[in-house]
């Protein structure tokens, strides 16, 4: 038996920057990984703290810590982490969130049933207290979609978020210029992969996005709404996306948007996101309802 063709190398890139107070649970979740053959590349965007010690005192020869110094926090950051890789597979993960142990094993597992797939992309859920789930990415449900799944991020059917992927090597090189070219998106970036390659979808909650005080701040979650805003325009004008789907999905993105706000108890921008979607789709009755239920709540 060819043990790297059956159990090839995953390699797992984390970027951080001062996350000293919570990197070692996100390191663990990686070490706690039922999948063994893996190795992990920490770069540190210039922390301040004591990140790098406490990798260090780890003592563990699977992980390497690269100083990449201030280029902040995005693809570039990644892309840095992937010249480090010497994996079969490359995946992401975040320094202050979590993996579920078998989240790996069953990824390898998908890529291998569909080995034309260049990518694979997991579920998972929002949590401030572990095993407590905000909000789920999407429907919890069994099972896996195989095939193109470019539109499938546009009807919400499928997570944008690099921390669920783990993606073949080989792809890399073909998506060189999209990481030149947006280099601190990492949405654009998972996107230009799904026009280029088929995906294996698994709808299981695999991945645990960590939430923090600041994470729905009108700063933050703005910034947030924009991106999704300004890609639903840029494939559109590409005529990657068609009129009808753009226009849906840009109502259910702020739909969404204003929901999540609503849940963290940001009354006024959640009113000001549906009024949005009510000048996208003057018909809809459905911006009026949430304005209202906004505005009593």
């Amino acid at each position: 038996m060819n043990t790297a063709n059956t159990y090839p190398k995953v390699s797992v890139v984390m970027t951080t920057y001062n996350r000293a107070g919570y990197i070692l649970e996100s390191v663990e979740s990686v070490r706690n990984q039922s999948y063994t053959n893996w190795e992990l590349v920490i770069v540190d965007d210039g922390s301040t703290d004591e990140t790098e010690i406490l990798i260090a005192e780890l003592g563990d020869p699977r992980i390497r810590f690269h100083k990449a110094g201030k280029i902040g926090l995005g693809i570039r950051l990644k892309h840095i982490g992937i010249q480090l890789c010497e994996g079969d597979f490359i995946a992401f993960i975040d320094s202050d969130d979590l993996w579920a142990p078998d989240k790996l094993n069953k990824q390898v597992a998908a890529m291998q049933q569909y080995p034309e797939a260049g990518f694979s992309i997991t579920g998972g859920y929002n949590f401030r207290r572990l095993n407590e789930p905000i909000e789920f990415f999407y429907k919890e449900r069994e099972g896996l979609k195989y095939g193109n799944i470019f539109f499938s991020f546009f009807r919400s059917e499928a997570s944008i978020l690099p921390p669920t992927l783990i993606i073949n090597r080989h792809c890399l090189q073909e998506i060189q210029q999209s990481i030149e070219d947006s280099p601190n998106s990492d949405v654009e970036f998972l996107l230009d992969l799904a026009i280029k390659f088929k995906a294996v979808i698994l709808y299981e909650s695999l991945f645990y996005r960590r939430i923090h005080d600041d994470s729905f701040s009108g700063k933050n979650w703005e910034k947030g709404y924009e991106e999704g805003v300004r890609l639903i325009r840029l494939y559109r004008n590409r005529k990657m996306l068609p009129d009808k789907l753009a226009d849906d999905a840009s109502f259910r993105l702020y739909i969404n948007y204003g929901e999540s706000c609503l849940k963290h108890k940001n009354t006024k921008l959640a009113i000001r996101i549906f009024f949005r979607s009510w000048i996208s789709k003057p018909f809809s009755i459905v911006p009026l309802k949430k304005m209202v239920k906004a505005l009593f709540q």
